[in-house]
């Protein structure tokens, strides 16, 4: 039986990919940022474990790693992330403390989280890493501009994750980013985008085609290569 561990999973895609790969038989190891969010987890039966974690707690996030001692894992998926509204100003920039979070939890957290159980992804059959960025995240890509904190974050989650593709290649661990389409989540407004399950279902299927020459490369949730 295949293990995932998924970051994020009270809401929208972390929960999505949990009850996807729950019903196709793996085990699936959650993190949640609210402790009420154990209900929802337990609710997609036996194979989904709950584990409450703020990912941008380094300590916590050693002491999970701790806990699952032994465990391989084949799959792990850092999807948790924040995002930052709006401030005043030209820039219309959050304040810094508000940004730095925004940081910390986008860029920061996830090469903590893969340095952490980057031996239980090697000791898997799969040893892949996913990271869930957002096109939002892409240089080339942006003619908008805007949404600094987010924006930002992602852009050096995406540097990190070209870096962990060079650095973990040697444990044949394959890392790579995915930009999931603009979802229909519980924190948007209006229900517009796509369903969030079928955001996920494409997911899953990049995730199953990603081969040796597609690490350390930014890949959509229905096929194709994004520039950086």
């Amino acid at each position: 039986m295949s293990t995932v561990l998924i970051t994020g999973c009270d809401y929208g895609i972390g929960f999505e990919f949990a009850r996807q790969y729950a019903a196709n038989g793996w085990t699936v190891h959650t993190t949640c940022l609210q402790s009420d969010s154990r209900e929802k987890i337990d609710s997609l039966g036996a194979n989904a474990v709950f584990h409450q974690l703020d990912v941008s707690d380094e300590g916590a996030v050693k002491a999970l790693a701790k806990e699952l001692s032994g465990t391989s894992i084949d799959l792990l998926i850092n999807n948790a992330a924040t995002f930052a509204p709006d401030g005043p100003g030209p820039l219309m920039l959050p304040d810094m403390d508000e940004f730095t979070r925004v940081m910390r939890v986008n860029a920061v957290a996830p090469v903590y989280v893969a340095e952490c159980f980057v031996e239980y992804v090697a000791a898997s059959e799969m040893k892949m890493m996913i990271f869930i960025g957002t096109r939002c995240g892409s240089i080339g890509d942006n003619g908008s501009g805007g949404h600094y904190a987010y924006r930002c974050s992602k852009a050096a989650l995406n540097m990190a994750v070209k870096s962990i593709s060079i650095e973990f290649a040697d444990r044949g661990i394959l890392a790579a980013v995915l930009h999931p389409g603009s979802v229909a989540t519980e924190t948007r407004t209006g229900g517009s985008g796509i369903p969030v399950s079928e955001s996920v279902t494409g997911m899953r299927g990049v995730i199953e085609g990603i081969t040796p020459d597609m690490t350390g490369t930014f890949q959509r949730y229905d096929g194709g290569t994004i520039e950086w």
